[in-house]
């Protein structure tokens, strides 16, 4: 059996699709066009305004033109999934990631570029050192258990985030990818650390197995790269030591 939709959210339905897409859909009858002019400007305007604050290098870098049209197009097809304004950028980078089909004039690094920027967001806004567990501050990290900043990410990429740039807009991604590890400071302030592949993959080991000692984490990286533990214990110990000192390492679990 058809069921008649109601004239109100049919009303509902013509209006905000007009708001998505004030060029290609016509506003609904009755509603002067100064005042829908007015709705267009300031609902895309909020969503734009959260999205410039969290990805300003993205923005520099496609110009006004392109960006305009990448905003457009996010708030016309995108259905984002929470009410929250503070999460349109997570929503941004998800259409990025999933929906996004870029034209022949969009870099290619565009979706890893706006990760990168997201992170600091969502590190900074983190609450997940709200309850450590209980540990020794100044525990020797090769015999004790590491335990890291939680807030903390790990990250690799095709492009080398860290450099894009207006004037530096590379059309293919280098050989060697670009490691990174991102965390929040005792200050409350987002850091990045560039790491080669050994620093990242030992970070990523101690991560993921908290019952790991550090010295267990090095063997297993040594075992993974094919060499003895003894030729990385030192390269380890430096490594953890100034890690432990700016912040990524709080201690040793007890």
């Amino acid at each position: 059996m058809d069921f008649q939709q109601p004239d109100f959210q049919q009303y509902q339905r013509e209006f905000t699709a007009h708001i998505r897409d004030p060029r290609n859909v016509s506003r609904p009858k009755g509603v002067p066009a100064r005042r829908m002019k007015v709705y267009n400007s300031l609902l895309f305007n909020n969503v734009e305004s959260f999205l410039l604050s969290c990805f300003p290098v993205c923005r520099r870098i496609l110009g006004k033109r392109r960006w305009d049209r990448l905003a457009r197009a996010f708030f016309r097809d995108h259905v984002s999934h929470t009410p929250y304004f503070r999460q349109i950028p997570e929503e941004f980078l998800s259409y990025l990631q999933t929906e996004w089909e870029p034209a022949d004039d969009m870099p290619a690094f565009l979706p890893e570029l706006a990760h990168y920027e997201w992170i600091e967001l969502e590190l900074d806004t983190s609450n997940r050192d709200a309850h450590l567990p209980a540990h020794d501050p100044a525990g020797d990290l090769l015999t004790g258990r590491p335990l890291l900043n939680p807030v903390l990410r790990v990250l690799a990429y095709r492009w080398p985030v860290h450099r894009l740039s207006p004037r530096y807009k590379p059309s293919e991604p280098p050989v060697q990818p670009t490691f990174t590890l991102a965390f929040r400071d005792a200050d409350l302030n987002v850091r990045f650390i560039l790491l080669n592949a050994a620093s990242a993959r030992l970070i990523s080991l101690i991560q993921n197995n908290p019952r790991l000692s550090g010295r267990q984490a090095v063997t297993e990286l040594a075992r993974e790269m094919g060499q003895t533990p003894d030729a990385l214990f030192g390269f380890a110990q430096t490594l953890l030591k100034e890690m432990h000192e700016q912040g990524v390492f709080l201690g040793v679990l007890v």
